[in-house]
């Protein structure tokens, strides 16, 4: 089932040879959306930062806090000593015990971060010999000012004397620390004292450092402490690690949404009337009713096969817009009927069906890539905003995405066929954000960054728009015949007036908005998770926006209505040849324009946070908010998410 049939009446479907998809080229050749492979990757560099007193991350870190606990001197405080002193035997011949605590502010870390690796550094005053003294982590507060080798504060004692107690440190060993000469001495912790770092990071208020302590070793060890004179010399914890995805943050992130609630509040606009649409509509229903299938199949290019696809993708709007209408009111029925539509999903689908050739599954890749745009931005809002969505069942929406969405769309749609790819895409990253896959994310962004340079063409890319790696000939050329049927009958480029003209453009300008609103979604959730894709393409994405703009601004109909006009002989000359329209060709050097709710993510950046000029695009958003329709696939509800937010929430 083609989208005409779908939605709007809008696709267009072309000639035998050429592309008869919503939104694709021909048929797929065999290592298309079937084949998964991710790449490695990185959602950005590691980071390695260490944590010593009035040196790092800075002179005025003060985060470091140490004791020792003395069993001769039982109510004796130390926290103020210049060495941290460790024994089984102290005084010698005693057989008394001395040992330490030591614990780093590790907040500077964000807490989804996943740490890699952790290094333990002392300078040794006094070395050691014969076994080690032990690592553990202590399980109980204590103060450095108040601690004793009875007391963890002047209100607490310890449940056994010198912090030995099944309630006062943890039973397993973190690292062995066994210096043999004085001088610095470092340590690298396992395993397990990755994990117990990995937890400080994840919940702060758990972190309780660590109890150095031996289990009989009477050849003391002495280190230099957080008060010792010389700086370098004081303990220095080494983290590396990997920074975290920003959640939530598909789509929209929290500061963004707290933005926006703020403004419907207080009843500004554009804000309140789009949440009044939102709230007032038929996707504001709370009783509805989801209707997920197993298998589903989705037909194109006159097969009608319609196997869960209109309905999923009327349960995705819902359940984004229910979403969205929970966080600005926190009416938990909203958030109880989002989060029946996911888990019906969770617990149902399996599989988005996708055979080469065959045209009554032609749409699955299309489809998936739909509803990995739409599903996960609803699931991201709920998990994160406290709407009684239990962990499980939120992991296991991520599994469904992954094994019944991520396979069709993971490697794109071979031989181009922009708004396809650039829905892919714009899932994949989805994806990729929803389920915290850096490497997933990474191929997301070399997708992008691949996809978008096929879809706008700029003069200085040359004689030529660039084209899809499979598009070329061994020496780089276009192969025959394809870049005018890609393009569908535009026959001129490297001249200024084409400058910015999208591969769809002479298909329906409808087509090539989806690409607009694929294409600067990616973006706006790239840039949440810090990285910057606006300003790679910043020229490209604004000369098409601008390019559009300029002929919907005067020609598109209001409330999303299509309408035909006429170009100049420059534009789709050959159009004819390549696009038919209820089975007619259409004339060339026509176009059919209209205007669909997206636009504010792209101008928001560009006209607002960055004060770029696009009087054409700026002159179009007045027409977009007053519409009729604010969602219409993948774009919908920008305006209440998007208008006006300016950089809020960035860095």
């Amino acid at each position: 089932m083609c989208l005409s049939m779908w939605l709007r009446h809008l696709a267009l479907v072309l000639l035998p040879g050429t592309v008869i998809a919503c939104g694709g080229p021909g048929l797929p050749s065999p290592g298309g959306p079937d084949d998964v492979t991710v790449g490695e990757g990185a959602l950005a560099p590691d980071v390695t930062v260490s944590f010593q007193r009035g040196v790092s991350p800075s002179s005025s870190y003060a985060g470091v806090t140490d004791t020792w606990l003395q069993e001769t001197a039982p109510s004796t405080n130390a926290g103020g000593d210049t060495v941290l002193r460790m024994d089984r035997d102290s005084p010698a011949g005693t057989g008394l015990s001395a040992n330490a605590l030591l614990r780093f502010d590790l907040s500077a870390i964000p807490s989804n971060a996943t740490v890699r690796s952790v290094t333990l550094t002392f300078t040794v005053t006094n070395r050691t010999s014969g076994e080690g003294f032990f690592l553990y982590a202590a399980s109980r507060d204590w103060s450095e000012s108040q601690a004793t080798w009875t007391r963890a504060t002047s209100t607490t004692t310890w449940s056994a004397p010198g912090a030995r107690g099944a309630a006062d440190r943890g039973a397993t060993v973190l690292g062995t620390i066994l210096p043999t000469v004085t001088g610095t001495y470092s340590v690298t912790l396992g395993a397990e004292g990755l994990a117990a770092v990995q937890a400080w990071v994840k919940n702060p208020a758990s972190n309780r450092g660590f109890v150095l302590d031996a289990d009989t070793n009477m050849d003391g060890l002495d280190v230099a402490s957080s008060e010792a004179t010389t700086l370098a010399q004081r303990p220095q914890l080494t983290v590396t690690y990997t920074p975290g995805f920003v959640h939530p943050g598909l789509h929209v992130s929290q500061a963004q949404l707290d933005f926006v609630k703020a403004k419907i509040a207080a009843g500004a606009q554009p804000w309140a009337s789009q949440f009044s649409k939102a709230a007032g509509g038929t996707y504001a229903n709370t009783a509805w009713t989801p209707h997920p299938v197993t298998t589903m199949q989705c037909g194109n290019s006159g097969d009608t096969t319609d196997i869960g696809c209109n309905d999923s993708r009327q349960d995705a709007l819902h359940a984004y817009t229910l979403a969205l209408l929970w966080y600005h009111t926190r009416d938990q029925r909203y958030a109880d009927a989002a989060i029946r539509i996911l888990d019906a999903y969770a617990n149902t689908l399996q599989t988005i069906v996708f055979v080469n050739g065959d045209i009554s599954t032609y749409n699955g890749p299309l489809q998936a890539a739909w509803l990995a745009e739409l599903f996960p931005r609803a699931a991201e809002i709920l998990r994160y905003s406290g709407a009684g969505w239990p962990q499980e069942r939120a992991l296991k929406f991520g599994d469904m995405l992954k094994r019944a969405m991520l396979p069709r769309i993971v490697n794109g749609w071979s031989g181009g066929g922009s708004n396809w790819n650039n829905s892919m895409t714009n899932g994949v990253m989805n994806i990729a954000v929803y389920t915290d896959d850096k490497a997933l994310f990474d191929k997301s962004l070399a997708m992008w960054r691949q996809h978008v340079r096929e879809t706008y063409y700029l003069t200085s890319d040359g004689a030529v728009p660039v084209a899809a790696p499979d598009q070329l000939t061994a020496d780089g050329r276009w192969k025959d015949g394809v870049l005018l049927s890609s393009w569908r009958g535009q026959t001129e480029f490297g001249t200024a007036r084409v400058n910015g003209i999208s591969m769809e453009a002479c298909r329906d300008f409808g087509h090539a908005t989806m690409s607009i609103a694929s294409v600067s979604q990616a973006a706006e959730t790239a840039l949440i998770q810090g990285v910057d894709l606006y300003s790679e393409q910043e020229t490209r994405l604004i000369a098409g926006a601008e390019f559009m703009a300029r002929y919907l601004v005067p020609y598109a109909p209001d409330n999303n209505a299509q309408a035909t006009i006429s170009v100049d002989p420059w534009f789709c000359a050959r159009r004819s040849e390549f696009v038919t329209k209820n089975g007619q060709r259409v004339p060339n050097n026509t176009m059919e324009v209209q205007l669909l709710p997206t636009w504010e993510i792209l101008y928001n950046h560009y006209g607002v946070r960055k004060g770029r000029s696009m009087p054409s695009t700026a002159a179009l958003l007045p027409r977009v908010r007053a519409g009729g329709q604010a969602t219409d696939l993948q774009m919908s509800w920008e305006s209440l998410t998007h208008a006006g937010v300016g950089s809020v929430g960035l860095p």
